[in-house]
């Protein structure tokens, strides 16, 4: 399972988007300096990094994902881009739960006391709808062997 958080725009539409409020600050700061301000066109420029700079992390921030791979013998949650930040956690003995935090509610996998949040960037309906999914895995997993449909394994 790959959890990503949602973009409001495709990279194209992000440059269009910086484009245009660059051109409207520039347009402003030129309008500005026929009226008497010397300075708008540099305070303009600035504006104009300090936007571009933020798009950017915003976008980069964005790139941000977790796998989950569920088999027999473990759970292991990897974060990308750092793939060196992988867990991996037996899977009989891992909880998962949906605990209320703040503002939005937070998607844990415990195990032997410790929790592990995943999918924090994903909105309250996309954490409900993981914690199901993997409940499910993880109590179709537990059941014995003759017990499981060959239909329903994960």
């Amino acid at each position: 399972m790959w959890l990503r958080p949602n973009r409001a725009l495709s990279l194209r539409g992000l440059r269009w988007a910086a484009g245009l409020l660059a051109g409207y600050i520039m347009l402003v700061a030129l309008v500005s300096s026929v009226a008497g301000n010397a300075y708008a066109p540099f305070f303009a420029l600035v504006d104009v990094t300090v936007v571009v700079l933020a798009f950017a992390a915003v976008w980069r921030a964005g790139e941000r994902a977790e796998r989950i791979t569920l088999t027999d013998d473990a759970l292991e949650i990897a974060r990308f881009p750092a793939a060196r930040d992988s867990v991996r956690l037996q899977p009989y003995w891992v909880r998962v739960r949906l605990q209320p935090g703040g503002a939005h509610p937070r998607l844990t996998l415990v195990s032997h006391g410790h929790a592990l949040e995943i999918g924090a960037f994903l909105g309250d309906e996309e954490r409900q709808a993981v914690c199901k999914q993997l409940e499910a895995s993880l109590a179709r997993l537990r059941l014995p062997d003759h017990q499981q449909d060959q239909r329903t394994n994960p």
